[in-house]
């Protein structure tokens, strides 16, 4: 090559690598830091990379605000790795492509740019003089290179990715975002519009862009007709959809779509209870007009609610609302399966005739008569199982979810050979109205103008969601998306930094008081101290989220109380909530002093060090009688308020715990054979029980941490005295 001139071609089959991505090689893709430190002292740092010598390249990147790319041989770089790795052993190579697309380039591709010969990089020679002798483009020797339209795009990436391999780590990780979230969203984009050619409310565009040709001798009227007819054949410039006239374009493969949801049990999602399947054949919308927004087109979706009589009996009710029993009418009717054969019935829903109604045995109306046939199935065949075999496409809305959920009851739709791919109405809604979050199926039907009845229920999500999918590809034909930047999404968006900057000064204030001396030193706990801190912290946690939701249950249950009337002796509501205020436990406090009284002793072994009982803030023996004497005499009161039946139910009780004298409480039990008939005596003529009881600490060894916390809470919650309260209906 030291003949060459500047400005000449490489050969069509040379490979480079990009200056930049060389120089941070050690840097970058060695891990061991003694190995990276030896590499760059010896090759790289101080000069020496420079020194060594290197032919350059360069290549127009044809990007905007992007300077030539500088390259070096690869044969050159293979040299150096082969010279490292003889000089210490270390196994120096090319990074993997994979993961690193841009350090390894070639430009064999027809029609792309080649690199041009720029000179030496040397002691006397460096990058900023080499630039310098840059031809301008257009000059160098051979006349400029055309980049043909079709290859543009591949050798854009190829360019973006060698700029991002010679970037330092910091900006090429958030360029390494930047790109993935716009692959992201090209993929949901993509998706909308494959969606619509399904419809045939788009074209298959197949003109491409070097079929349009601007002829000179055509007059202005004449290009503007080929323009437009280009643009129409290409689907860039869609025209006007008439509602009341059919599809204007050919339905896309004759697809049939399948909608699958699936609901389970909110305590356990092993237990599948609802399977809802909807399907919309593209070839009962032929010569049929789409209506307003497609709602002609949404008559003829075959919906389909099965119900898994093994777990009838089970309801969703805290987390979210469950309505099973409530399918849409103008859907059907629910049908009555089997857990065992509930693979067959959805399998005959992806074959001819598609959930046809009136095709299928129906089952009992009443779960319990199910059980009555045994445990063989009861499904038939459909009819005209022999149809042709038709492309599917899969349309959920968070279809992944239901696809894990398909694949745990035994059938697993991915091995279906006529599946062409799974659309989801999440990622269309998405693209539509240019989101980053996900929306809830009832969010997006309230968008395009629908109303969804019962969700939550399998069949009627499953029919909402391919009207949703309708809804959306109508609407994205004519959606307009603002320019510029929402005004009012900018202003709450910078509200929101503005106080959370705000919240972050006061914070600092706060905790940065002005004057004083920082306090006294804070000694290194043991790690068993700091690993029991830690428990209690979470089981505090805990026992706080548990009162919450208590409170969450008995407000939910205050309505229905005042509708049943006063079940208490006479007293109403408001004396319930008084009560119940009096009565409510300080977790806290109470958490704290259990907690320590039965963990101080192995504390106190396992540190092997005595340490303040009122400095790191454990309680003493003190503190606890304080605290349980106003326990009791707080409970004293409380009984002393209730009713006559109430104290000669207790007559066998202890005076001012309510609990019976041989209660002992499950923290302080001994560990006892389970074969003994009776319990054993000491010297004095006392059980073991009675003994512990009269104890304050535990004589046994206590439980790991978190068996102390759940022990806890259940005593926490069991006061051993009042009535339970008004019942929860």
């Amino acid at each position: 090559m030291g003949n060459m001139q500047v400005g000449e071609l490489a050969g069509p089959r040379d490979r480079f690598c990009p200056v930049g991505a060389v120089t941070r090689w050690p840097y970058r893709h060695l891990y061991n830091t003694e190995e990276s430190e030896k590499v760059s002292i010896r090759y790289f740092a101080a000069g020496q990379f420079r020194s060594r010598g290197w032919t350059i390249f360069y290549v127009q990147t044809l990007l905007d605000d992007t300077k030539p790319l500088l390259l070096i041989p690869r044969g050159e770089v293979l040299d150096l790795f082969k010279e490292i790795y003889n000089k210490f052993k270390i196994p120096a190579d090319f990074p993997d492509v994979s993961r690193h697309p841009g350090f390894d380039i070639g430009f064999e591709e027809e029609g792309s740019p080649r690199p041009r010969y720029l000179g030496r990089l040397t002691d006397q020679m460096g990058l900023l003089d080499l630039e310098e002798m840059m031809p301008e483009p257009g000059t160098e020797p051979g006349g400029p290179q055309i980049l043909e339209d079709r290859t543009f795009p591949a050798f854009r990436r190829k360019m973006e990715a060698a700029i991002l391999a010679g970037k330092n780590r910091q900006k090429n990780a958030k360029s390494k975002k930047k790109q993935d979230r716009v692959v992201q969203k090209r993929g949901w984009c993509a998706q909308l519009k494959r969606a619509q050619c399904y419809l045939g409310i788009r074209p298959r565009g197949t003109a491409r862009k070097e079929d349009f040709h601007n002829d000179p001798n055509h007059t202005y009227e004449e290009s503007q007709a080929a323009q437009a007819a280009y643009e129409k054949a290409a689907g860039l410039k869609l025209p006007v959809l008439v509602p009341t006239l059919p599809a204007p374009y050919p339905f896309d493969s004759d697809v049939v779509l399948v909608c699958v949801d699936i609901e389970s049990y909110e305590k356990d999602h092993k237990k599948v209870t609802e399977i809802g399947i909807s399907t919309l054949d593209t070839l009962d919308l032929v010569n049929t007009s789409p209506g307003e927004c497609g709602l002609n087109w949404m008559k003829k979706i075959r919906a389909r609610h099965f119900r898994i009589a093994e777990y009838a009996h089970l309801n969703n009710s805290e987390f979210i609302t469950g309505c099973a029993d409530k399918f849409d009418e103008k859907f059907g009717k629910s049908e009555w399966i089997s857990i065992n054969e509930a693979p067959q019935v959805i399998a005959s829903c992806f074959r001819h005739p598609f959930s046809a109604p009136g095709q299928y045995p129906s089952y009992p109306a009443d779960a319990r008569v199910v059980g009555r046939y045994g445990s063989g199935s009861q499904y038939l065949p459909p009819v005209n199982d022999n149809g042709p075999k038709r492309n599917i496409i899969l349309v959920g809305h968070e279809i992944s979810a239901d696809i894990q959920y398909l694949r745990s009851i035994g059938y697993d739709v991915s091995n279906l050979s006529n599946l062409l791919e799974a659309i989801d109405t999440v990622d269309l809604f998405r693209a539509m109205k240019h989101g980053q979050n996900p929306s809830s199926l009832g969010s997006v039907l309230l968008d395009i103008g629908l109303i969804g009845w019962n969700l939550h229920n399998a069949g009627n999500d499953a029919g909402y969601t391919v009207e949703a999918l309708i809804g959306i590809c109508f609407k994205a034909l004519t959606y307009e998306h603002p320019e510029a930047p929402d005004p009012e999404r900018l202003s709450a968006a910078a509200a929101e930094a503005q106080a959370r900057v705000i919240e972050e000064i006061e914070e600092w204030e706060i905790a940065d008081e002005e004057g004083g001396d920082g306090g006294s030193a804070v000694k290194l706990l043991p790690a068993a101290e700091m690993a029991q801190a830690r428990a209690f912290q979470r089981g505090l946690s805990r026992a706080v989220k548990a009162e919450d939701k208590f409170n969450r249950s008995y407000a939910r249950s205050d309505t229905r109380n005042r509708q049943r009337g006063d079940r208490r002796g006479g007293k109403g509501t408001n004396a319930h909530d008084e009560e119940y205020q009096a009565l409510k436990p300080s977790i806290e406090r109470k958490g704290e002093i259990k907690y320590h009284a039965a963990n101080e002793k192995k504390m106190r072994e396992k540190a092997a060090v005595d340490f303040d009982e009122d400095g790191w803030g454990w309680i003493g023996e003190d503190d606890g009688e304080a605290v349980a004497q106003s326990d009791g005499a707080t409970r004293a009161d409380e009984q002393n308020e209730k009713t006559t039946d109430q104290n000669d139910n207790s007559t066998d009780q202890e005076p001012h715990t309510g609990r019976y004298s041989s209660y002992v409480p499950p923290h302080k039990r001994g560990v006892v054979d389970k074969h003994l008939r009776e319990p054993k005596k000491n010297v004095k003529g006392e059980t073991e029980e009675d003994a512990i009881v009269l104890e304050d600490k535990p004589k046994e060894t206590p439980l790991p941490p978190k068996h102390l916390m759940a022990r806890m809470k259940i005593l926490d919650a069991y006061d051993g005295d009042g009535d339970g309260g008004v019942p929860l209906i």
